[in-house]
């Protein structure tokens, strides 16, 4: 079989699920939360034992705005200076360029450009990644040299320390006198995947909670108002080169959209409830009746779920962009009768399962990008 680890980003199905899910049910059934945080051992102390980071000041905001635009501005204003002085030499010499020249022109262009995005992506951080992994998808509306340039950022992306993430683990799923070794037997130091609004740790429960083997999606600490100021950076500049032909849709409505979609990708509640939802569709049959799926997908824990915590079943290993090189890890050749056995079966799965929740129930996973096909839906019966 070829697996797949739970899903390290928060974009989910939750971007489909109304306002009016029923999320209670996930809740720790003692409402009343401790807020302490977590050391590095576990053990709760006080809130000064962790420092948490707080949200972006106005003024921080400002610089983080400035620094976008005086990196963006010049990489699209390149392009409109590049056009101009092509034009210009084409009517003085009365030369025009062949297409093959052209194509070299450009492609050069792209390629410094992309550059530039990704140094800045690099620095900045936040919604950007988001932005840098939907360029990196879309072949069909980008340069090559963009998704190539931007396709590093589908994977792990700046962890945080693990302390932190302890300590929100702590605020939001601790009860009245509990400790964190009270939920946890086992939790590894090393994040399974850190993208830009949370990041994942394999877990082991106690047996209070199961005593099974989980991976623990931290969201990051006060990362909403930061991502949020990022998309409006992307949408006044989306807007202000709207009317662009260069350009090949209206960027300003995507980022519209994906701005109003944000929001749902930082309550983990409505994640959960998703996960669940997609669970119901493929495991049961057009008459409503039980099915095996052709995939398997991790489940939330009840009682350890909040908006910025959800514990779900662990599954073991490697995304689909890797495939390919886990199975020349194994001396399985690309051409082989095994790997075209593979292939055939999990093309099928994966249509299957997308086809099943978009026509049957139009509720789907709607961001699935390479970098995180080892998911809520992804080991793969083979």
């Amino acid at each position: 079989a070829t697996t797949a680890t739970p899903n390290t980003s928060s974009s989910s199905s939750s971007l489909l699920l109304s306002s009016s899910t029923n999320n209670e049910e996930y809740e720790n059934s003692d409402s009343t939360k401790t807020t302490a945080t977590a050391t590095a051992t576990g053990a709760t102390t006080t809130s000064a034992a962790v420092e948490f980071p707080p949200p972006l000041t106005q003024v921080e905001r400002l610089q983080r705005a400035a620094k976008f635009w005086s990196s963006a501005i010049p990489i699209v204003l390149s392009y409109y200076s590049k056009d101009a002085e092509l034009r210009v030499k084409e009517a003085f010499t009365g030369i025009k360029l062949t297409e093959a020249e052209e194509e070299t022109i450009w492609n050069e262009q792209h390629e410094a450009g992309a550059q530039k995005l990704a140094d800045t992506i690099t620095s900045l951080k936040g919604f950007y990644i988001k932005t840098a992994q939907i360029i990196a998808s879309r072949q069909d509306l980008f340069p090559p040299e963009y998704t190539e340039a931007l396709s590093d950022f589908t994977d792990n992306v700046d962890p945080l320390p693990v302390e932190l993430l302890k300590a929100v683990v702590a605020q939001d799923l601790l009860v009245r006198g509990e400790v964190f070794e009270d939920i946890f037997a086992e939790f590894d130091d090393e994040p399974l995947g850190a993208a830009s609004v949370a990041q994942v740790h394999r877990a082991v429960l106690t047996e209070k909670y199961g005593n099974k083997e989980v991976a623990v999606k931290i969201q990051r600490p006060s990362i909403e108002s930061k991502l949020m100021g990022d998309i409006a950076n992307l949408k006044q500049l989306a807007k202000t080169f709207r009317d662009s032909d260069a350009l090949p849709l209206d960027y300003y409505t995507v980022f519209a959209e994906l701005e109003k979609q944000l929001a749902d990708e930082f309550n983990f509640l409505a994640e959960a409830v998703a996960m669940d939802r997609i669970y119901e569709t493929v495991t049961k049959d057009e008459n409503g009746l039980p099915c095996e799926s052709p995939i398997v997908m991790p489940r939330p824990v009840q009682g350890l779920v909040s908006r910025r915590v959800l514990v779900m079943d662990y599954l073991e290993g490697v995304p689909l962009s890797r495939a390919a090189e886990e199975m020349a890890r194994k001396g399985i050749s690309p051409d082989s009768p095994e790997a075209q056995l593979f292939g055939r079966k999990l093309l099928r799965s994966l249509t299957d399962v997308f086809g099943r929740c978009i026509l049957e129930t139009g509720f789907f996973h709607a961001d699935p990008h390479p970098g995180k096909q080892q998911e809520s839906m992804c080991v793969v019966h083979c």
